[in-house]
Parts: structure tokens; C-alpha cells; sequence
């Protein structure tokens, strides 16, 4: 009894003295952790607390450290003195089941293919770190190419591979160390990531020698996690493209009854009688220079959002066409365009089905295709400017679209 009352006054002592978080982190801090959550609760509220709890004191300590961990990386592996105090920037390519996403753009409710990437990015380095997608996809729309670009402090290159192995002097020994570096985190953040989206075609972006502004030095912001134009940093995800591929995927009567269960998610069924090489005729129409106001959705509202008066609604489509995937009534819609505005792609589809299922005129669909495209009035040269309200068309389903691919001037890319 004497001994058990001993040992019960020390532990009491010892708690009295020592902080009992420490003494029990996995009680305290275990059940927080994000990878001891449920998958489906690791969404962008994880991404807020995260920002907010850690943000302030990992910038702090890295801005006292900053100086001397680059100078040992500069003398281990020979980064050249440009790079010195500045941020490196990586890209990237994401595939994605857009079905368990509410679309690209980080919200504040839900969970996004942004908001996940910069989920596992910022657990990664233990700081927020913010990624620059080439475009933003609707919730249920999927993705195989699309392309991101993000930042990283010299410090944070760190591989598995020796320093000291690295010849500063040799470029061939500084390139396979950014591709080991970048090998080793495409594998830690597809860990990390679900099943549902996967990160791949991880490298370093293109570098100039001509240029003293591919890299955006410290000085050059207050924000370490700011954006900025294409100006100050060469290569970017959304001013460098180039081009970018869609395709719809539907299913046609007679030959496909009702859409295949396996496909539910990325195929939609067409009811109605539709004849493929009317809706191939239809679609051609889109091709070539068009004021597409009446095939995108929320231009008012955005324009609000972003303070603006005026929208540039033109854009280029390079080809649309449609394609027999050889099995029964199973069609792939291919439209390669420079750019596409909100919900455009969807309505595109949307209309010409309409158009084939008798819903709406031929001649409708080419007056607001090739309507006036003057911001400053309705009516020019007797040519009514076509709003999204004169479509009167729904966009077709988002789980039939899929952003194959976004084109830049590197083919290895």
C-alpha cells in the first residue's frame, strides 16, 4: 500500500510539472491528424485550418532560414546564382474523376480538384502552397490532361539522392537531380491523394537564359502564395497554353437503348432520334472565329464578381468532330479550341443536340452563333447582340465532358 500511495504522489508531482499534451501527443493530436480522418472529411475545411494554424509560424522560422539552407544547396549541387532568394516553379499534370468533385476552383464548401492538390502540397512542405490550374472544370466533368503549375523555395528541393554525389559544375548532374526530386514527390502526393485523382508528368518548367524573369524573387511580393502574371514569371499554366481538347461522350438511338451502367458517369444517353451525320453538320458550324455570349453561362454575374464592365466573348475553335467508337450507338464528340468560356463546351453540346432533335432552328442556332459582338448595344447594322437568356437550350450533362488534354509549345509536356 505504501508503494502503490509513493508511486501515485510522483506520477502527481510529474503531472503537475510537465505539460500533459507533451506527455501524450496521441491523444491530443492523433485524432486531428488529416490522414487518421475519414477520406471524405479531408476537404477544404482541413485546407482553412491548415492555412490558419500553421501559415504565420512556418513563414517565420522559413524567412530566418532561408539564407543559410540555399547557400548549402547552392554548394552542393551548383544552383546557379539567379535562383538565389527566389522561388522555383514545377508543373504538373491531374487526371481526375470529376464525380466526387464540385468542380476545379477551391470553394468554400465541398470538396474541389484544386482544393485537394493544395491539401496534400501544404501537408508535403508544411506551408500553405497555393497551384495555378490551365482552366477550371464544372463539378461531375472529368479530366486526363489537365495541367497546373506551382512554387517551391530552393530549400524545399530536397531528394533522398546525396548532395555530395552531385557535381555542381556537371548540368547533366542538376537536371537528374530535379527529375529525382521531382519523381520522389509525384509518388509522396499521389499517397496521398484518393484513388479518384492522380498526379503525373511532375518537372521542373522551362527555363530561359535570356530571361532575368522566370522566377519571382521574395522581394517582388508580401505574399509568398501570391499569383502573378505572365509577365513576371515565364512559364505559366494559362497564358502558355496553346490549345486545349475536349470531348462529350453520348450514346445514340437506335443502336444503344439506354446507356450502359458501367458508363453512367461518363457516357450520356441521347433520347430522342438523332442522325449522326446531321448532328456531325451541326456541329461544324461552331468551327472558326464566333462570339460565343449566347453558349456561356453567368457572363453577368462573373462580370460582377470580378468588378469588370466589358467580357471578351470570342473565341476560336480549331475542329469538332464526331467520332464512331466502334461499338453500338456509342459516339465521341472531339472539339480542340483556344479557350473556353463558363459552361461554353456543355451549351455547344447542348444546343446542337437540340438543333438535331428539332427543338430549335438551324437558322436560331447560326443567328446567335453569328450574332453582333458589340458590348456598347443590342442592335448593330441590324444584327441583334444574342444573350445566354435568347438560348433558351439546357447545357448538356457535365459527366459526359472530359478535358482530354491542354497543349503548350513543350511536346514532352
Amino acid at each position: 500500500m505504501n508503494h502503490c500511495c509513493l508511486w501515485l504522489l510522483l506520477f502527481t508531482c510529474l503531472l503537475q510539472a510537465t505539460n500533459v499534451e507533451c506527455l501524450l501527443p496521441s491523444f491530443s493530436l492523433r485524432r486531428h491528424h488529416p490522414l487518421h480522418q475519414s477520406p471524405y472529411t479531408r476537404n477544404h475545411d482541413f485546407q482553412s485550418c491548415l492555412f490558419q494554424q500553421t501559415s504565420q509560424r512556418n513563414w517565420d522560422h522559413h524567412e530566418n532560414t532561408t539564407t543559410t539552407t540555399t547557400t548549402t544547396i547552392e554548394d552542393s549541387i551548383g544552383v546557379a546564382n539567379e535562383f538565389k532568394g527566389n522561388r522555383i516553379r514545377f508543373r504538373g499534370r491531374v487526371a481526375y474523376d470529376g464525380s466526387g468533385f464540385r468542380g476545379w476552383q477551391v470553394q468554400s464548401r465541398g470538396r474541389t480538384c484544386q482544393g485537394v492538390l493544395e491539401q496534400v502540397l501544404s501537408l508535403r512542405f508544411n506551408r500553405p502552397v497555393k497551384i495555378v490550374g490551365a482552366g477550371r472544370t464544372d463539378a461531375g466533368v472529368h479530366a486526363r490532361g489537365q495541367a497546373f503549375h506551382f512554387d517551391l523555395h530552393p530549400d524545399e528541393v530536397v531528394t533522398s539522392k546525396g548532395q555530395n554525389d552531385v557535381d555542381p559544375s556537371s548540368p547533366t548532374d542538376k537536371a537528374d537531380y530535379y527529375e529525382s526530386f521531382c519523381h520522389q514527390l509525384q509518388r509522396s502526393l499521389n499517397r496521398l491523394l484518393e484513388q479518384d485523382i492522380r498526379v503525373y508528368n511532375v518537372m521542373r518548367t522551362p527555363t530561359s537564359s535570356s530571361s532575368s524573369s522566370s522566377f519571382l524573387t521574395m522581394d517582388d511580393s508580401n505574399d509568398p502564395c501570391s499569383d502573378t502574371s505572365s509577365t513576371e514569371l515565364e512559364w505559366h499554366s494559362i497564358y502558355r497554353a496553346k490549345q486545349k481538347l475536349y470531348t462529350y461522350r453520348i450514346s445514340l438511338k437506335p443502336n444503344a437503348i439506354t446507356c450502359h451502367p458501367l458508363q453512367r458517369y461518363t457516357r450520356v444517353h441521347v433520347d430522342g432520334d438523332i442522325d449522326p451525320e446531321h448532328l456531325q453538320r451541326i456541329l461544324r458550324h461552331y468551327e472558326g472565329e464566333h462570339d460565343f455570349r449566347a453558349f456561356a453561362g453567368a457572363i453577368e454575374a462573373n462580370l460582377r464578381k470580378d468588378g469588370l464592365e466589358h467580357k471578351n466573348t470570342v473565341r476560336t475553335v480549331y475542329s469538332v468532330d464526331l467520332i464512331d467508337e466502334g461499338e453500338s450507338g456509342h459516339y465521341r464528340i472531339e472539339i480542340l479550341l483556344k479557350g473556353a468560356l463558363y459552361k461554353m463546351v456543355r451549351n455547344m453540346v447542348g444546343t446542337a443536340l437540340d438543333v438535331c432533335k428539332g427543338r430549335l432552328s438551324e437558322e436560331a442556332m447560326l443567328q446567335m452563333l453569328h450574332h453582333c459582338s458589340d458590348d456598347d448595344s443590342e442592335e448593330v447594322n441590324g444584327k441583334k447582340q444574342f444573350s445566354r437568356v435568347d438560348n433558351k437550350c439546357k447545357p448538356a450533362p457535365p459527366e459526359g465532358l472530359t478535358l482530354e488534354k491542354v497543349y503548350y509549345d513543350d511536346e514532352f509536356f
